[in-house]
């Protein structure tokens, strides 16, 4: 299966763990969402400490917006349209055995366990 560049660089740039392959699938799936960690990692069912580091890379990376309380803020799913475009593609290849092997190995390819 060929990759799409932007999808390949995606993943080697953005996807660091295991917690952001999932945490992007959900957020594309419900980008209505807006909560904070504690709140996103019960939906997905991760610890809510698992979540503050992937959450605040993906503010940095601007898939997020972030507000709110310093201490606890909220977040919701707000890329670019390119952005988008590219996380749809992403998500696309986790809907098949195929595709999700492609991600394995670009993961494994940059070291995650």
């Amino acid at each position: 299966m060929e990759i799409d560049q932007d999808v390949k660089k995606f993943i080697g740039e953005v996807v660091e763990s295991l917690v952001m392959w999932e945490l992007l699938v959900f957020l594309w799936k419900n980008p209505g969402i807006a909560d904070n960690a504690e709140g996103v990692s019960g939906r997905i069912g991760r610890r809510s400490k698992d979540m503050a580091g992937p959450l605040e890379i993906l503010v940095k990376r601007r898939v997020l917006n972030k507000w709110g309380d310093k201490a606890d803020p909220v977040y919701a799913y707000n890329p670019s349209p390119k952005l988008a475009k590219t996380i749809e593609k992403f998500v696309g290849l986790n809907n098949d055995k195929e595709g999700k092997l492609v991600i394995w190995s670009q993961l494994l390819k940059k070291g995650v366990r």
